[in-house]
């Protein structure tokens, strides 16, 4: 009890939190299943998660193959799987009504590879809410100089404290709802001052380690300046009765979990439906 109120105060404090997974094996597990299928998709038993940038250097080739490997992700439901296994303390941290991304990125950064990146932002930027969650897991030992960045504190600041200008996407291929976009790319990117920036910190994990922090935190990276490939997926979650509108995006989630209560009062809701269309 003494730990999870640590790691309730730190996040309440910074907006972030790294915690231990309570049952990392699905991580090691989806692991192992990615760099199987990557050895399948490219013919060579020598190249591994970590050495991918050193086969795969060819950026078209490099963007087929998270294509690929995202939809084997997806369809392998290797997220729901992760998210499950920590359902102890999800229902703890946020509560018993959870709902979770239901197809989430999988996230391939090269080293020196600055067009891997999608810079530094708020996902309150694109629409997301303050009620969700970000949880990425990496598939790697994820250094400092590959880490993913942020700005703690930067989660209760107005929108108005980070000024942002509209750009043109330096990617010709990132247009909304191409193949690169559907890979989490943003179309229609916003630029930060980097004075705003001011105190980000790169955030190292370890395989079995997750970072957790609001949607409406700064974060994000620029370049991967490690010596290794860094794989990783950041999956939303958040309590289903949040004030969250979805009505744009409304296959987004799915349900993870509910209370007896809500349980019930959807029940009522549903006999009330049939009853209405009887008469």
């Amino acid at each position: 009890m003494k730990q999870l109120t640590q790691l309730e105060n730190n996040f309440e404090k910074q907006g972030w939190i790294v915690i231990s997974l309570p049952d990392p094996n699905p991580v090691h597990q989806t692991r192992m299943a990615l760099q199987n299928e990557l050895r399948r998709l490219t013919k060579n038993p020598q190249i591994t998660l970590e050495n991918y940038h050193q086969i795969v250097g060819n950026d078209q080739k490099h963007t087929q193959l998270q294509i690929q490997l995202t939809d084997f992700f997806r369809r392998q439901r290797f997220a729901y799987q992760i998210i499950s296994a920590q359902l102890s303390f999800f229902k703890t941290f946020i509560g018993q009504d959870l709902k979770v991304q239901r197809n989430p990125y999988l996230r391939i950064t090269r080293p020196q590879k600055p067009q891997d990146n999608i810079g530094y932002h708020r996902d309150t930027f694109y629409g997301g809410s303050p009620f969700e969650l970000s949880v990425l897991i990496p598939y790697v030992d994820v250094s400092a100089e590959s880490a993913l960045s942020i700005l703690s504190g930067s989660h209760i600041r107005p929108e108005s404290e980070f000024s942002t200008v509209q750009i043109p996407n330096p990617d010709p291929a990132v247009t909304k709802g191409s193949a690169k976009h559907q890979l989490g790319f943003l179309y229609a990117p916003k630029q930060m001052d980097f004075q705003q920036l001011k105190g980000i910190e790169p955030i190292p994990l370890k395989l079995g380690e997750a970072l957790i922090f609001s949607l409406s935190s700064v974060h994000g990276s620029l370049e991967n300046r490690g010596k290794f490939s860094r794989w990783s997926s950041d999956i939303r979650i958040m309590n289903g009765l949040a004030p969250v509108d979805l009505s744009l995006r409304p296959d987004y989630y799915e349900t993870l979990s509910d209370s007896v209560v809500t349980r019930q009062a959807n029940r009522y809701h549903q006999a009330q439906t049939a009853q209405k269309s009887v008469v």
